[in-house]
């Protein structure tokens, strides 16, 4: 498969995940991308849990789960697996680079959009966060937070705003 099909393998799996159903959703096979780019950078797991900063537990999730890069560990975070295990974000999640340029959007431009929506609509804080999903507070404040969102929530409110949360990938966002 490629990153098209390993894109739309994702997207599925986030979309099943967002209708709550009891179904163990099919997502790319991440877990194993973690194992093998950690292999071939001469790492153990205890070591590349020391480098992240991070309990041992939480890495060996990212090589049990597939999930779990999508669910549980925040963008911000996964760009630093990806620096620490010397391949990108790209690859962890659908196993290349893509074979076109994308733009990056910015998380300014995100909570940019989310003032302007929520301006043409009317909404307060609270009624926006309600439609996205996501408490939204401390994100308008400091949109660099928003790496600190694991994809599955960042990409509600990419969604709600019209942007593609892929395109966010490679902002790191504040430590």
């Amino acid at each position: 498969m490629g990153f098209a099909e390993e894109r739309h393998l994702a997207e599925r799996a986030l979309a099943a995940g967002d209708q709550d159903d009891s179904t163990e959703p099919e997502f790319p096979p991440v877990a194993q991308r973690f194992a093998d780019a950690r292999q071939a950078a001469g790492l153990t797991q205890a070591e590349v849990a020391e480098r992240w900063h991070q309990p041992p537990s939480m890495y060996w999730d990212l090589e049990f789960h597939d999930s779990e890069a999508f669910d549980v560990v925040s963008v911000r975070d996964l760009i630093c697996l990806g620096d620490i295990l010397q391949v990108s974000v790209f690859y962890l999640l659908f196993g290349e680079e893509p074979s076109f340029s994308l733009p990056t959007v910015s998380y300014s431009e995100i909570v940019r959009r989310l003032r302007e929506k929520m301006a043409a609509s009317d909404l307060s804080v609270e009624q926006m966060s309600e439609v996205v999903g996501v408490e939204l507070g401390d994100y308008l404040q400091d949109p660099e937070q928003l790496a600190h969102l694991p994809i599955s929530l960042l990409r509600w409110i990419c969604r709600a705003v019209g942007v593609d949360w892929v395109e966010t990938l490679t902002n790191p966002g504040k430590p």
